[in-house]
């Protein structure tokens, strides 16, 4: 896959790497991303390249520019040799370095020129200090995720605006890709750009799937630009709920993690409770080692690791997870993350949306194990044969309930421990009582009919229980009656 950088690719890439700087506090992010990839720039001026590792340049005979003259046919150079270029975001969210095309030269993502605007798309969307006086053009905004700024060549002095408005703008994607997608129906990945820049030469392009003002034409050519370091987007827990804890038991957690951009080929997570931890001294609660090669986007606790304890209820614990990469066949780890410091938790929206347990403790670091066992309900009914027309009486027989004191420990309910409510999917249906513990329950219409009980406990943990009867019509009284 041939991959294409643009000037509004490198923005949204340098978005991206500002948000992970942002969800990142300690060490978590690295404080410079590189942008990789390729742009299209028409059927004149064809490929910008993010990075000389990209570049097409020697004996690539099924590359039309390498024969064309002048320069003419060039011999073949180990990339980065003769031309050496790379474009980055820093922690700022603001672009630098150079991008490079066949026919136009080196473009620049950086310099102290004035834009054609004055700088006005600069300092009015980038979120830290960006303008010509700190060598700043091109910046990323991670409130709308989108890149904003020049580019300019170096040759010509064509200025390239990568936040023209277009149909499709310069987007990054987001590690909420299944729920948001930059570009519906096209399957871009988190890091990935899309969208197009323009310019008095032409519009360029960053992904493939974008062109055509979005409908795509991969199958012509197929190039992207995209955020190559590998980056965490955003990280949930415990992701348990309720009906988890009903059908499963309380105590277990699911840590999961979102890329933000790059390639996974391992992972490694810490679970303790305080906010530090040691795995040289085995100071955590819970240590999975590094798990190489690996691509899992979760790790569940409990689990058979050696050195991962079982959790306890009505406990607060920090986790945190750092992923592995290739680099020349070696694994490589990024910073770690912590949950709830280095990840994205508001999604732009305002609203905390990552934690399933209510975050009790009001700790939005921590994540939080329920205090004890869900309440498990039962009921019998009878007469067994249920009838339209009569009544049937359902008691919740058996229910049991937990509690702080024994949280693994089954107690009968009783009075002042349970809370019930009957329901049946027979909207005709007369209930006694739908908040007894024995309720009579007469129907009327001879089908499948579902009857549930909820159960709810002194701590509002609410479990239920359904089961489908088929109702019937009594059969007929037959009297033998002697003739006159």
């Amino acid at each position: 896959m041939i991959l294409i950088p643009g000037k509004n690719k490198l923005i949204f890439i340098s978005a991206i790497l500002l948000i992970v700087c942002f969800f990142a506090p300690d060490n978590a992010q690295a404080a410079t991303s590189t942008v990789r990839g390729a742009a299209w720039w028409g059927t004149q001026y064809k490929y910008v390249y993010f990075d000389c590792l990209d570049d097409v340049t020697g004996d690539r005979l099924d590359v039309a520019g390498n024969l064309t003259t002048p320069p003419g046919f060039r011999f073949y150079a180990p990339p980065c040799t003769n031309i050496v270029h790379h474009v980055s975001i820093d922690s700022n969210n603001n672009f630098s370095g150079d991008a490079w095309n066949y026919s136009l030269g080196l473009i620049s993502m950086d310099g102290l020129d004035m834009p054609p605007d004055g700088g006005a798309s600069i300092s009015a969307y980038c979120p830290s200090t960006c303008n010509p006086s700190n060598n700043c053009w091109a910046c990323y905004n991670p409130a709308d995720q989108k890149v904003y700024g020049w580019a300019r060549v170096d040759g010509s002095g064509d200025w390239i605006r990568l936040d023209s408005a277009t149909t499709t703008p310069i987007l990054n994607q987001g590690w909420n890709y299944l729920a948001s997608s930059t570009l519906p129906g096209h399957g871009v990945m988190p890091g990935d750009f899309v969208g197009d820049a323009s310019s008095n030469l032409g519009w360029l392009s960053f992904n493939c799937e974008s062109e055509l003002g979005g409908i795509g034409n991969c199958a012509t050519r197929d190039y992207k630009v995209y955020i190559e370091t590998l980056q965490l987007g955003h990280l949930s827990a415990p992701n348990w709920s309720y009906n988890d804890a009903c059908s499963e038991g309380a105590l277990k957690a699911v840590l999961k993690w979102y890329l933000r951009s790059g390639v996974q080929a391992g992972y490694e997570v810490v679970v303790n409770d305080s906010p530090t931890f040691a795995t040289s001294t085995g100071d955590y609660i819970c240590w999975s080692g590094i798990k190489a090669p690996a691509v899992a986007s979760q790790y569940i606790i409990p689990n058979t690791d050696a050195n991962c304890q079982n959790l306890s209820y009505n406990s607060n614990y920090y986790w945190w997870v750092r992923l592995y990469y290739l680099d020349g066949g070696e694994y490589k780890p990024t910073p770690w993350y912590r949950y709830g410091t280095d990840d994205n938790r508001y999604d732009g929206d305002g609203a905390e949306d990552d934690q399933t347990d209510g975050n009790p403790d009001g700790n939005i670091e921590t994540f939080t194990t329920y205090r004890h066992e869900f309440p498990t309900p039962f009921f019998s009914w009878s007469p067994f044969d249920v009838l339209v027309g009569t009544s049937t009486d359902f008691t919740s027989s058996g229910s049991v309930f937990y509690s702080s004191i024994s949280p693994a420990l089954p107690q009968s309910c009783y009075e002042s421990s349970c809370r019930y409510l009957w329901t049946t999917t027979d909207a005709s249906a007369i209930i006694g009582d739908p908040t007894n513990a024995t309720t009579a329950i007469t129907f009327f219409s001879a089908t499948g009919t579902t009857i549930t009980l909820r159960l709810t406990d002194n701590d509002n943990y609410v479990c239920s229980l359904s089961t489908t009867l088929r109702i019937n019509y009594g059969l007929p009284i037959w009297r033998e009656v002697k003739a006159e």
